[in-house]
């Protein structure tokens, strides 16, 4: 007795396991089987986005959840890499006009040093020009007091004792 349920469990078992082959054996020989298959090959070589095409043909024919799981994370791959992608692109874009700008800014202190040194230049030029004409104006004082001073030695040779004293007092 106990062989015979021995050999009757043996029996259910190999059943059950041939029914698991041929449903598998199935699987794989369904186009959507391949397509999965031929996804996955082209996840491996980062042609995702053809995988993912891949992956929509075969959940079209085929309802192994392995296909969705795939899919998805396949999916979720390639939004990230548009999302990075664009950041990269909102970088690139904000660091050429910060450089625009640093050039701006560089070329306007060009500018602006340049114009100073003119202006430098023409102050020093002014300077120069005011201080000649004050060391003019002092040379025509001092030529004046010396005109006065030589017409007062003059007119001190000429006058006599009694005249000089009397323009000291006038003077007093």
């Amino acid at each position: 007795m106990f062989r015979k349920i021995l050999v009757l469990l043996l029996g259910i078992f190999l059943i059950i396991f041939g029914i698991l082959k041929l449903k598998r054996d199935k699987a794989i020989e369904e186009p959507g089987y391949l397509k999965f298959m031929n996804g996955n090959s082209l996840v491996k070589e980062n042609k995702t986005k053809e995988a993912l095409e891949e992956y929509k043909l075969a959940m079209d024919t085929n309802e192994d959840i392995n296909i969705k799981k795939n899919f998805e994370i396949i999916k979720n791959k390639v939004e990230e890499e548009k999302q990075n992608q664009q950041q990269d692109n909102k970088q690139e874009n904000q660091d050429q006009k910060n450089n625009e700008n640093e050039q701006q800014k560089n070329e306007q202190n060009n500018k602006d040093e340049k114009d100073n040194q003119q202006n430098n230049q023409k102050q020093d030029g002014n300077q120069k020009n005011d201080e000649k004409q004050q060391q003019n104006q002092q040379n025509q004082q001092d030529n004046q007091e010396n005109k006065s001073d030589s017409q007062n030695s003059n007119e001190k040779k000429e006058l006599t004792p009694e005249e000089r004293a009397m323009k000291q007092k006038k003077r007093s």
